[in-house]
């Protein structure tokens, strides 16, 4: 096994812990996003990015190049690959093989669909090496992949299960480290019972797999999305519950609030867009910090870096509400998407925390 393939603590979800800890502190970017393609074929009906299978891909390919060498000259260190589902794009092995060029570590975030196919799960762990490949997969229960599923036209597929399943063991026995993946769960009012519920997901990935979960809360995003936001959002007595039993099977990676990564990972990052906007975090889609099509990525950074990257949220002095006093604060400081979609700014307190929120808020 190729020392380099070594798992990563998850709440850090970094190569280098100390290294993006240092960054953070710095107010510089680790780790990119870039959504390469929004072409995706789960169809997941709360999908933040409204993603389709015949979505487009976005961004060209000189364009991504250009957005590397940026990347480059802010001394990025990680790259992640984005979507949509970045395996579905045609080039998505020439522009890893190019971000590993310029010196930067792949990180990529797929369905899992395409691991499906043996030949496309080995390039994709040769092409992570020393960071991590993610799936999602919401619930291996077919009942309830289906209420979540492919609402926009199209019947859910529930044979999407056994294909992310079969992709999980395919990088595995391509020789990915089980503790360089992740499962991801957006985690939702239908996956609070039942048998298909996310309790049971999580400990199905970590009995089978040894394969840590990220528990991702539900955002309001999506313009079209069925149903009112109460309808999506777990309650917060269900919130504590499930991340309780998470933290029951990671005791060593807690989570926080909504939360299970920490402030290092969501403070040292920001996201292009498929359509070239720069925003903090892939989930907040707004047009606020610019455009690469504009202005290329380090002057963009440079021009937006204290609100782009919270820099004036993390003095605990100044922290809203009951953040300051928070025993949390100094590895966390709240979901920022959550403050942006529940209270209308990405430097507010994160109302959905459980650590703030009461049970006549949500």
């Amino acid at each position: 096994m190729d020392t380099q393939n070594t798992p990563m603590e998850h709440g850090g979800m970094a190569a280098d812990d100390e290294l993006q800890r240092q960054y953070f502190d710095a107010g510089k970017v680790y780790r990119l996003q870039i959504e390469s393609t929004m072409s995706c074929s789960q169809l997941c009906d709360y999908c933040y990015a409204e993603s389709k299978p015949d979505s487009p891909h976005g961004m060209t390919s000189d364009k991504v190049r250009e957005v590397l060498a940026s990347a480059a000259i802010l001394n990025v260190k990680v790259i992640d690959w984005l979507g949509g589902d970045p395996l579905a794009r045609p080039d998505w092995d020439t522009l890893c093989k190019h971000a590993i060029k310029l010196g930067m570590i792949n990180n990529i975030w797929t369905s899992g669909i395409p691991l499906e196919n043996p030949t496309i799960a080995k390039k994709a762990v040769n092409l992570t090496r020393g960071g991590f490949l993610s799936v999602h997969l919401d619930s291996i229960d077919t009942a309830a992949y289906a209420r979540v599923h492919g609402d926009r036209g199209v019947h859910a597929d529930v044979k999407n299960i056994d294909r992310i399943l079969r992709g999980v063991r395919n990088a595995l026995a391509a020789g990915k480290e089980p503790g360089a993946m992740v499962n991801c769960i957006t985690f939702t009012k239908d996956l609070v019972e039942g048998e298909g519920n996310a309790r049971a997901t999580m400990q199905y990935f970590h009995e089978t797999f040894g394969i840590k979960t990220c528990l991702t809360l539900y955002k309001p995003a999506a313009r079209n999305i069925k149903g009112p936001v109460t309808d999506w959002q777990p309650t917060t007595e269900q919130m504590k519950e499930t991340y309780k039993f998470r933290d029951t099977l990671f005791p060593n990676d807690p989570s926080f609030g909504a939360m299970d990564v920490t402030k290092f990972y969501c403070g040292s990052k920001v996201c292009v867009k498929s359509d070239g906007w720069l925003v903090p975090c892939s989930v907040i889609r707004t047009t606020e910090f610019g455009n690469v099509n504009d202005a290329r990525l380090e002057v963009l950074v440079d021009q937006h870096r204290r609100r782009l990257m919270f820099i004036d949220f993390r003095n605990q002095a100044t922290m809203p509400m009951k953040c300051g006093d928070c025993v949390n604060n100094t590895v966390c400081f709240g979901c920022r998407s959550n403050a942006f979609y529940y209270s209308g700014d990405v430097c507010a307190a994160d109302p959905m925390c459980q650590a703030y929120c009461k049970k006549d808020q949500i």
